[in-house]
């Protein structure tokens, strides 16, 4: 296998980050690893509502399943969110002592249904990192930027701002005519509201936990994601396209085959900056040798994908290139 290539502009990334000229993109892959491998997550809800195809890792045809056998989407929606605390919720118990589970979970589990995953995430201190700065989203809040952009539909970043000394506001996708009403707008309760490093603007691409029905999350989902923000320039606020647009982008913890991915991807970052060149990095985790036949041909497929969009590639986690690039910032 060829040598694992990773050739990164630190110097540029460094500057755009400083004139605020980065933005970015956070896939619930991120700290996903504190709570339980995500495809073992996803079989186990595939079991739960009996899903019967052998993909039983792909989220989004599971939702797509769940969502046609409840004749509800929203309901399938909510139905995976109390999932998620449930398991969250067990795992808590496996790692407490007696005592502290009966002084704290007990209480927690009677109110389960009333909070959000974000909410118990919260309290029960997920994801922990022992050291602060071993966590990829404190990295990212403790730099100078505006605005951040994650697919992930759990409240982690604003946590992560917080910790931080920030003030973050929350911002979701409109990809459904119902959610204008469903869902409160920043810039509309603001209308004076313009992002910063103190006050910076985390948008949920692909929805929030606290509104279900905002939720990109089966396969029909993200096609109609696709079509309105191809179709409807008010379903991005402005502010968001502009940074999409004119700004460097840091892609973390994405997989190319992924659902999420594709529909940013194709759907927002492409579209966008088809008439621009300017430096963008795609953190990508390097290719297992037991997913792919050939790695190295693996490689230089992803290589040749993204350098249309000009875009570089990190051949690590998310973890080890914020690391790297904190390493960077502070010389």
């Amino acid at each position: 296998m060829s040598e694992v290539r990773n050739d990164i502009d630190w110097k540029t990334v460094i500057r755009r980050i400083k004139r605020g000229k980065c933005t970015p993109i956070i896939s619930y892959q991120v700290t996903s690893h504190h709570f339980s491998d995500h495809q073992a997550v996803v079989r186990a809800w595939a079991d739960k509502v009996g899903y019967p195809l052998a993909n039983r890792d792909n989220l989004a045809r599971v939702a797509q399943y769940a969502g046609l056998i409840a004749r509800d989407a929203l309901s399938a929606k909510e139905e995976y969110l109390d999932f998620l605390k449930q398991r969250l919720l067990a795992k808590a118990k496996s790692e407490l002592e007696p005592d502290q589970t009966v002084f704290f979970l007990s209480t927690l589990e009677d109110e389960l249904l009333d909070l959000s995953f974000s909410d118990v995430a919260a309290r029960l201190d997920y994801p922990h990192y022992e050291d602060e700065l071993d966590n990829p989203l404190r990295i990212l809040a403790e730099l100078p930027l505006p605005m951040y952009l994650t697919t992930n539909f759990m409240t982690y970043m604003e946590a992560a701002l917080k910790a931080a000394g920030k003030e973050p506001y929350t911002e979701v996708c409109y990809w459904h005519e119902d959610l204008w009403d469903d869902v409160p707008s920043v810039f509309e309760e603001d209308p004076d509201y313009e992002p910063s490093v103190e006050k910076p603007l985390v948008y949920h691409i692909h929805g929030l936990d606290t509104h279900p029905s905002s939720m990109v999350l089966a396969e029909d989902d993200y096609l109609d994601f696709l079509v309105k923000v191809s179709r409807d320039t008010d379903a991005i606020p402005t502010r968001v396209s502009q940074a999409l647009a004119d700004s460097s982008l840091l892609l973390l913890g994405y997989q190319l085959q992924d659902w999420d991915f594709r529909a940013v991807f194709r759907g927002l970052i492409t579209t966008k900056r088809s008439s621009r060149r300017l430096l963008s990095l795609s953190i990508q985790l390097k290719p297992d040798p037991e997913g792919a036949a050939n790695q190295e041909s693996a490689q230089e497929y992803l290589e040749r994908y993204f350098d249309e969009a000009n875009f570089e590639i990190y051949w690590g986690d998310a973890q080890s290139f914020m690391q790297e690039l904190w390493e960077h910032w502070e010389s």
